[in-house]
């Protein structure tokens, strides 16, 4: 078993090395993201937070039935070009939630997600060494390095990426687990699940913007809607909190859903809406206590997204 570094010493490498990576990809005095790089767009939604929902499932947001104010954005991990196999993520903002935040601004719930159930590394230590392959432009070695191979990280980089038509037709994952209440005994992971009337079945204005393309289209024809669900984890061998890169079983364990998104038609593609998108940034510790992240890998993540976000907005 690898040995685990220090959270401090994470964090103050994965910043220093994403830091130089992203600002040597500076385009039009634009800093990317390191991951989920590509914006589609972000649009206005409802979060509406069902009133049948099993008791066990009433924690925090979701408490009790309500509708929230809501922003998404909808990204590619690396690809600039949409017509290219990619893992797409989707960042959730809900407003106006009612108690303080663990970390951030209060009254403001964020939820992240991705196109596959899992991430291609289980842990930061391995995270951190794709790192390093990535600032020295050698990917491949990461994967295939003789001596350590991440033979599992590159099943899961091939089998992740894949071609879509749209948006608002992936199906996305939290990947990683959370509380649900603040008792510490309900762990779950989260999915949004396309459940639109209508679902794109070719690509819209082929090219590198069809997806946002596709988005406009839709939204054109009526409303897009998801469901919001949580996987309890009930098995803790074979659902870990600590390896990321492990689907949790829906068999053994069903999704339940709690909340519908619902997003109506609107602009959201022109140059300015595409800045204030470009600028915006999103925490999975920007939550409730009853939502708060778990396991090392998003310990990791709170201050590593902060920096980046700050290294990009130039704060």
């Amino acid at each position: 078993m690898k040995q685990e570094m220090p959270i401090e010493q994470l964090v103050a490498e994965m910043g220093e090395r994403i830091a130089a990576i992203t600002l040597a990809e500076t385009e039009n005095n634009i800093i990317p993201r390191f991951n989920q790089a590509k914006t589609v767009a972000c649009v206005d939604a409802e979060f509406r937070v069902h009133d049948d929902i099993p008791e066990a499932y009433q924690q925090g947001i979701f408490s009790r039935p309500a509708s929230y104010p809501a922003k998404l954005r909808f990204a590619n991990a690396t690809s600039r070009d949409d017509s290219e196999k990619d893992i797409r993520g989707l960042s959730i903002r809900v407003s106006n939630v009612k108690g303080p935040a663990l970390w951030g601004e209060d009254g403001v719930q964020d939820f992240l997600l991705n196109s596959y159930p899992a991430l291609f590394v289980g842990t930061p230590e391995d995270f951190l060494g794709f790192i390093k392959a990535r600032q020295a432009h050698k990917e491949w070695w990461f994967f295939l390095n003789p001596l350590a191979p991440h033979l599992k990280s590159l099943w899961i980089a091939f089998k992740s990426r894949q071609k879509h038509f749209s948006p608002l037709d992936v199906r996305y994952w939290s990947t990683v687990p959370f509380l649900l209440g603040e008792s510490g005994e309900q762990v779950v992971k989260y999915s949004v699940i396309p459940c639109s009337d209508y679902q794109t079945t070719e690509a819209v204005e082929p090219g590198p913007n069809q997806l946002r393309a596709a988005l406009k289209a839709h939204l054109q024809r009526g409303p897009a809607r998801f469901e919001f669900a949580a996987q309890k984890q009930v098995d803790p061998g074979s659902m870990p909190i600590e390896d990321a890169s492990v689907i949790w079983d829906e068999a053994v364990s069903p999704f339940q859903t709690l909340a519908t998104i619902t997003i109506a038609q609107q602009d959201f593609d022109t140059p300015e809406a595409l800045a204030v998108c470009e600028c915006s940034s999103f925490n999975p510790w920007q939550s409730l206590a009853a939502h708060q992240p778990l396991g090392r890998m998003n310990q990791v993540r709170r201050p590593v997204y902060a920096h980046a976000a700050a290294l990009r907005n130039k704060e």
